[in-house]
């Protein structure tokens, strides 16, 4: 493999065609259960009809190519087709309201538009602000006026590679963050990045043609891109591909297609734990699951345990291609609820304010450096400036090394609380929250407190079937956490806003709340 990135994002593809044309690349199961695979030759040849449709279209090397479709081979074959044509891939959250998309289509100023018919009213919505001239409709064979099918696209298409020239620094992703503070900011990456970080990816987790990766979690974000899919490519593996995930069926899926490699998030674990065990649950041909968020100390050993897979814990954004630190798990040893160490070509830091490097074992701010890093936001140079320090990206996050150099997450800037002069971190009131036997999950933030600065509020999901009030839940924590890191409120409700990868979208509770205190100063 060609470690300096030396190659684009469908170099990858073509060297496997060339090595393994007749290999399993990918299989893909539906909903419904059906079940289609396609070697890296056919792969290939669906890749070079769209690419050369998109080039004899007026597509041109820089011009951007949106894609609105769940996770199928289309995606896949959408992707590749882009860049082949020397395109930057936009991929959208298919979750997006008309509003959502119609803003992304516009900041990225997208020349195409890859979508599928149960889209279509949402980017009717969203045309009202235009849509991009080049529009195709991918997954039917069903003519829809202002469209063109995929299908008709690859019955007549040109099956031959017909490369345009695209360097390996260029553009080949804008990938939209979840927007969890703001309206979503748009990562540049490039194909040097994709190509390092696909390589450093399956060198962490010993890779090899022989790997069947999993991967269940969106397309349209990095992690089913750069932690399941570019690796396994790049060693010439299979991508089993799941369009979406069913706790019910997911167990059998991964055992039915072999799979040595699973990444997932604490939704799909939780989920997982609450289906009735079977006797089964730990035959399988996993190797290991990747693992990123937090979850409590239980459900990891219960998870282990009941299934037979290792959790390798790991750390990573968008900008920063999915992963960038990570337990290792062929040299080296694994520390539980800890976020390892930094992958090959990435350079990792704590500082301070004044972004000083700060003792062992102290708190502070996670920067990062190296190849694999997206190379700013598109067309939002105040931001992208706010981000960067002399090559170093300050991530938002806080962390500490521990005495063996390995990194511990320990929150979020904007998650930490201030409290008459104290930090209050907001996982670790979760965590204990969460750790209670009749809580399902939970989320805290700061409110407004005229004396202390900021007030712990904390907004809770019960399991199903339990009673627990809020005083129970004040005593739970009082036990187990200082008096100030206590929740002074405790909100009960049915679920909590999240993004499509189960993300808790905090800023969204701190709007509610905001709304509400202005609403009864006014009242007042």
């Amino acid at each position: 493999m060609d470690v300096s990135g030396n190659q684009t994002v469908p170099d990858l593809l073509h060297l496997q065609v060339d090595r393994r044309p007749n290999a399993e690349f990918l299989i893909f199961e539906n909903d419904a259960g059906a079940v289609v695979s396609f070697t890296y030759r056919a792969f290939a040849e669906r890749v070079n009809r769209l690419a050369n449709h998109f080039v004899a279209k007026g597509i041109r090397p820089g011009d951007r190519v949106a894609i609105m479709v769940t996770n199928s081979p289309e995606f896949l074959v959408a992707w590749f087709a882009a860049n082949q044509a020397g395109a930057v891939m936009v991929p959208v959250n298919v979750l997006y309201s008309a509003d959502e998309l119609a803003y992304l289509l516009a900041d990225s100023g997208a020349a195409a538009l890859v979508t599928e018919p149960k889209f279509l009213a949402t980017v009717a919505e969203a045309g009202a602000a235009g849509l991009p001239d080049i529009r195709i409709l991918a997954k039917t064979t069903a003519a829809t006026s202002g469209f063109v099918t995929l299908a008709e696209i690859e019955a007549a298409g040109d099956p031959e590679r017909r490369p345009v020239r695209v360097s390996p620094d260029d553009p080949a992703q804008i990938i939209y963050t979840s927007g969890t503070t703001s309206r979503p900011k748009g990562a540049v990456i490039g194909h040097r990045a994709s190509v390092i970080q696909a390589i450093a990816t399956a060198m962490l987790f010993g890779m090899s043609e022989r790997e069947r990766s999993c991967v269940v979690l969106p397309l349209f974000h990095v992690n089913g891109q750069y932690v399941g899919t570019l690796p396994t490519l790049a060693v010439g593996g299979t991508v089993v591909l799941l369009e979406a995930f069913s706790a019910r069926r997911y167990w059998a899926q991964v055992k039915a297609h072999r799979c040595t490699f699973m990444s997932i998030v604490p939704m799909l674990l939780r989920t997982l734990l609450a289906q009735p065990p079977r006797a089964d649950d730990a035959e399988h041909d996993l190797r290991f699951s990747f693992y990123a968020l937090p979850t409590s100390a239980e459900e990891w050993s219960d998870f282990e345990r009941r299934f037979g897979v290792r959790l390798i814990e790991g750390y990573g954004l968008s900008e920063t291609l999915g992963i960038c630190t990570s337990n290792p798990l062929v040299h080296g040893i694994t520390k539980r609820h800890c976020i390892g160490l930094p992958l090959l070509g990435r350079e990792v830091r704590i500082v301070d304010d004044a972004l000083q490097d700060v003792p062992f074992g102290q708190t502070g701010a996670i920067v990062v450096r190296g190849e694999p890093l997206f190379s700013g936001y598109w067309g939002n140079a105040e931001a992208t400036a706010a981000c960067m320090r002399d090559g170093w990206f300050l991530t938002g996050d806080n962390g500490r090394f521990d005495e063996d150099g390995y990194l511990h997450f320990f929150d979020r800037s904007k998650d930490v609380i201030k409290r008459a002069g104290e930090n209050i971190a907001a996982s670790e009131v979760e965590r204990v929250l969460n750790d209670h036997p009749a809580v399902l999950e939970s989320a805290v933030i700061g409110v407004f407190d005229p004396l202390r600065d900021e007030a712990v509020k904390a907004f809770v999901v019960r399991q199903p079937g339990a009673t627990v009030g809020e005083d129970d839940l004040r005593d739970w924590c009082a036990r187990r956490l200082a008096k100030f890191k206590v929740p002074s409120f405790v909100e009960f409700r049915d679920e909590l806003p999240k993004t499509s990868i189960g993300k808790i979208m905090k800023f969204q509770l701190r709007h509610e709340q905001a709304a509400s205190a202005a609403s009864a100063a006014s009242a007042g």
